[in-house]
């Protein structure tokens, strides 16, 4: 009884914990910004892109626009977490190149674009993943935001508790933890 009890309240510590601590999600779909400008990665739809390091940890790719033309003269950024690790700028050519990184999951992003990548150490990247990367300025932006219609604020504040996180995970633990507290109540019948 007392065993069981005990894993009772564990499980529903831990559902409690699952609500409390941010889910890793939320970390990949970050707003980027700032420094980066204006416009927002939809970094959280867009695939990961495979990329392998060459000797040193360089990181070489290039900035085109969407009909595939060069963008000259634009920082690139990597990004890891929130902490821009590294800053190149765009030639002539629209190539960029960045030493010194280690594999890993990063972002790299311009004022027009964001992509999250895997960066692969010499040597151990699976095969056919490409030796660079390729941007496009414009691509996986979003420049605005979905909405209810202008005027009906119960559907404006019913989407902020439904997509707040907090709110879902209190009500997926309260499915949780509430039949464990009820089935604990019961005790034996005689």
């Amino acid at each position: 009884m007392v065993a069981a009890r005990t894993w009772h309240h564990l499980l529903a510590g831990l559902a409690i914990a699952g609500v409390v601590l941010p889910p890793q999600q939320l970390a990949a779909a970050e707003v980027i910004g700032g420094a980066h400008g204006a416009a927002v990665a939809a970094v959280a739809r867009a695939p990961i892109g495979d990329v392998e390091l060459g000797r040193g940890g360089l990181l070489v790719g290039r900035l085109v626009d969407t009909t595939g033309r060069p963008v000259a003269g634009r920082d690139v950024s990597v990004v890891v977490g929130d902490k821009t690790i590294a800053v190149s700028r765009t030639d002539g050519s629209g190539v960029f190149a960045v030493a010194g990184l280690r594999g890993g999951v990063h972002q790299i992003t311009t004022v027009e674009s964001a992509r999250v990548c895997r960066l692969w150490a010499p040597g151990t990247a699976p095969p056919q993943t490409p030796p660079s990367l390729e941007l496009v300025a414009g691509e996986d932006v979003v420049r605005g935001q979905w909405g209810p219609p202008p005027g009906n604020r119960f559907l404006k504040e019913a989407k902020i508790w439904a997509t707040n996180p907090f709110v879902v995970g209190g009500i997926i633990a309260a499915a949780v933890a509430i039949p464990i507290a009820l089935s604990d109540d019961d005790g034996p019948h005689s």
